[in-house]
């Protein structure tokens, strides 16, 4: 079976819960540290060995396109004033994947973004992610399901278990078999149910492999009422007529599309960031509001 090699990445939501910053800048530009929450979701598909990556956007968007292109002239000022290390990190954004962009005219649902990578992926398996959930791991998530998918030959969610109060924010997972501890074969995906309809508190999180055949369910997925074609309907489809996978990742994520979620976020990776860790720990330790 052929390894994984194309990675498509959804971001041409509005993110209307982060306005006024969103007004003008997308939201999957907002910074963790100095860097875009994107980018490290790009290196995420990297440290998985994909190069290749197709990124969804709405065409008001530009500034993502901007920042992984390359910038010579940008570069060559910053070598002029003698910041070398600076222009090497410019250079490495340009040179991290082969990044491609498919623009959403129109807002009609997550299944359309989907479908503008079909001719992408031409027959392949592929990686799908949010471009607003991050996830902090040593080893790599896409890694990890595509790992699953060469074992299995079939879509793949990433999931974890959330608190019972939290499923009805995320599709739930109705497990039919457990081959080992942390995979499930999976029959439904029920999105966003209330705590007692939920099948189990494992939540999809963003993260997907899906297989070459999934395109077939999603032509035949029904538009929902509000005329979107949505993702998970699709996987839904996928899982009731030929049963999928899910796979209990290892990591820590976090819903850049939450305020909270956001914060958190910057608040662990400064931590765990080498040169501010430290210093940031001890300010932590005396703020006072």
């Amino acid at each position: 079976m052929k390894k994984v090699s194309k990675a498509v990445i959804l971001a041409a939501g509005r993110g209307t819960r982060f306005l006024p910053y969103t007004k003008a800048c997308p939201k999957e530009m907002l910074p963790v540290v100095d860097t875009p929450s994107l980018q490290l979701i790009v290196q995420e598909v990297v440290d998985a060995g994909i190069n290749d990556v197709l990124i969804i956007i709405s065409p008001d968007k530009k500034m993502i396109e901007k920042h992984f292109s390359v910038d010579k002239e940008f570069e060559n000022f910053l070598i002029f004033n003698g910041k070398h290390k600076d222009a090497k990190v410019l250079n490495d954004i340009g040179k991290m994947a082969n990044v491609t962009f498919a623009y959403q005219q129109v807002a009609n649902g997550s299944g359309n973004a989907v479908m503008l990578a079909k001719e992408f992926l031409n027959g392949e398996a592929g990686a799908v992610l949010n471009g607003d959930d991050l996830v902090y791991s040593q080893n790599s998530v896409t890694k990890q399901l595509a790992d699953v998918y060469q074992k299995y030959g079939k879509t793949v969610i990433g999931v974890q278990k959330v608190e019972p109060k939290a499923i009805s924010k995320y599709g739930s997972i109705q497990i039919d078999q457990r081959p080992d501890e942390k995979t499930f074969f999976i029959n439904r995906i029920v999105e966003k149910p209330p705590v007692i309809e939920a099948p189990s508190f494992y939540a999809a999180l963003g993260r997907y492999i899906i297989s070459p055949d999934f395109f077939d369910y999603l032509q035949k997925t029904p538009v929902s009422k509000n005329g979107e074609l949505q993702f998970t309907d699709a996987l839904n489809l996928q899982a009731m007529q030929t049963g999928i996978c899910a796979y209990d990742f290892e990591g820590v994520r976090y819903d850049l599309g939450d305020k909270l979620g956001y914060l958190k976020a910057i608040v662990e990776y400064g931590l765990r960031d080498q040169n501010l860790g430290n210093d940031f720990a001890e300010y932590l330790k005396n703020v006072k509001i």
